[in-house]
């Protein structure tokens, strides 16, 4: 079956892509389909060696098209490396033809500055990636200016803190691929504006919903159900080919809104029917915010991330208002097939008077790209370069897993002022058995130094329920109680284990944290080394 925007038939497709993962030796397994409604299906594909890791998301109109979507996300992440853009890459190149440049090295052109170094704040330091070893080196990947076809140089810690995922795409063709990646940059770039801004939106006429049944039989089944449901012009006024659908929850006083984006309408409103149900069924459509008129909330960046990673996060009230921001104003897509879809929308990128940067891959013969519009598709703010940077754990990483060949001291002085909330291995890049937090980190060094009593301090205001016992036997030891008057209690409410193991750590012959890194860390670098073999070969070539 050919799906309207798919220039192969879905079946071969997936033939295709599933092809693709067995001869790398990364194969994966699906989760159960969920089909809440007629013609809304999605799936989880989760890698084998790190499920909880490695994992894509797939929707469609049909279970075969779900299934293809999976695919086709799981091998843009998997090809292009951003499965493994959050993690340590211990001796190993990002990308072959990636360049580690020397501070003030030909990296970024004089335009470019001048957009990620806008107020002067930018130091070389901040463009160090997360994943090397290079600790004074900036390690940048070759893109092609689109209309110059230059070749610029984008250090990857640019991509990884304020892109990550926004404008990769897979195709079954260079340009079906394009299509998808410059829809996904103009759908994102609307959803954050209509969001932050609280932008009310037009409703598409009725006679227009009804002229795509697939999506108007599913609407009517939520309406049936009880929900509000509202089918709305995202296009800013006709500027971009988005679309929307919200959902009110009278039940819990709840609102949703999905997007979707495509030159094609119906395209476009299948996409975002979809991605409103995608990983849910009909009985947890209650999980979603209640509106506000506080719309310094609404736009807060932490907002605008919950948003980017499950479309969950509040609105304003704002977006409600029967006050529209637009008049109703669909675009204009007159063409026929993925080229004159690129086409469109490449002109109306240049009504921007934006540049597109692109990166493409085909080494696992499969297309790939990675698409960057500076300062118009990031999805996290500009200044998180100087002042919230992931490279930031990147500086205590060895601190944290070789703790012992430093002095204590230096560590506690290293990391007094980062929140004691932080998840250590998201910090810092790897996976734990055992993961732990800042807080237990500093607590562990505290115990380490005899300074009981501020680990005490920290213990008792953390989650970690085995530091509350710890805390608990200082408590008995800085008020001078008899072992032999509390030893069976504390038995009895705790175990016999885990007391011995406390005590073992405040006598100094056992750790608070637990830096054994898990088998899934293993497994994912072994993935990443597979695909090396494949990357050395073909750009040997």
């Amino acid at each position: 079956m050919n799906l309207l925007s798919k220039n192969s038939p879905v079946e071969q497709s997936i033939l295709k892509m599933k092809a693709v993962l067995k001869d790398v030796g990364c194969e994966a397994s699906f989760s159960q389909e969920k089909h809440p409604l007629e013609n809304c299906f999605s799936v989880n594909l989760a890698s084998n060696e790190a499920p909880n890791h490695i994992y894509s998301n797939g929707k469609g109109t049909i279970s075969d098209a779900s299934i293809a979507s999976a695919y086709g996300e799981y091998i843009e992440r998997l090809q292009t490396n951003n499965f493994f853009i959050d993690f340590h890459l211990p001796n190993r190149k990002y990308y072959p033809d990636e360049v580690a440049f020397d501070f003030g090295g030909d990296y970024l052109t004089p335009e470019l500055k001048k957009i990620y170094d806008a107020n002067g704040e930018l130091e070389p330091k901040d463009l160090v990636d997360f994943n090397s070893d290079y600790m004074d080196k900036i390690v940048a990947l070759p893109f092609i200016k689109e209309s110059t076809k230059e070749k610029t140089y984008i250090p990857i810690n640019i991509l990884s803190n304020l892109f990550v995922s926004n404008g990769l795409a897979t195709g079954n063709t260079a340009n079906e691929a394009k299509v998808q990646a410059l829809s996904e940059i103009f759908e994102r770039y609307s959803k954050i504006a209509i969001i932050k801004e609280g932008y009310a939106l037009p409703q598409f006429p009725d006679e227009v919903v009804k002229s795509f049944p697939k999506v108007y039989k599913d609407v009517q089944t939520l309406r049936d159900l009880g929900y509000i449901i509202e089918i709305l012009d995202a296009s800013l006024g006709g500027v971009f080919p988005v679309t929307a659908i919200s959902l009110i929850n009278t039940k819990n006083n709840t609102l949703f809104v999905s997007f979707g984006a495509h030159p094609i309408l119906e395209v476009s409103l299948e996409r975002t029917m979809t991605e409103l149900m995608q990983g849910r069924d009909l009985t947890n459509l209650d999980a979603f915010e209640i509106p506000t008129f506080d719309m310094s909330l609404v736009a807060d960046s932490f907002n605008l991330e919950a948003h980017f990673i499950d479309s969950n996060g509040k609105l304003g009230f704002p977006f409600l208002s029967t006050k529209k921001s637009f008049e109703y104003a669909p675009w204009k897509y007159e063409g026929n097939g993925s080229d004159d879809e690129y086409a469109f929308l490449l002109d109306i990128l240049k009504s921007q008077n934006r540049e597109m940067y692109m990166r493409e891959y085909t080494y696992l013969d499969f297309y790939s790209c990675q698409m960057i519009v500076p300062n118009f598709s990031e999805v996290y703010p500009l200044d998180d370069m100087v002042y919230n940077n992931k490279n930031n754990g990147k500086l205590i990483r060895d601190m944290v897993l070789n703790f012992e060949k430093y002095d204590v001291n230096d560590i506690l002085d290293t990391v007094d002022s980062l929140d004691d909330s932080l998840n250590m291995q998201l910090y810092i890049g790897v996976i734990f058995e055992e993961n732990f937090t800042m807080g237990d980190f500093k607590a562990q060094m505290l115990l380490l130094l005899e300074e009981y009593d501020d680990a005490l301090e920290i213990l008792e205001f953390s989650n970690n329920k085995f530091g509350h016992l710890v805390a608990q036997l200082i408590r008995m030891q800085n008020d001078g109680l008899e072992w032999e008057n509390y030893e069976t209690a504390l038995y009895n409410v705790y175990g016999k284990e885990k007391i011995q193991k406390a005590v073992d750590i405040l006598e100094g012959n056992g750790y608070l944290i637990n830096r054994t890194l898990h088998k899934d860390y293993n497994n994912m670098l072994s993935m990443f080394d597979k695909l090396e073999v494949k990357k050395l070969a073909f750009y040997k070539n």
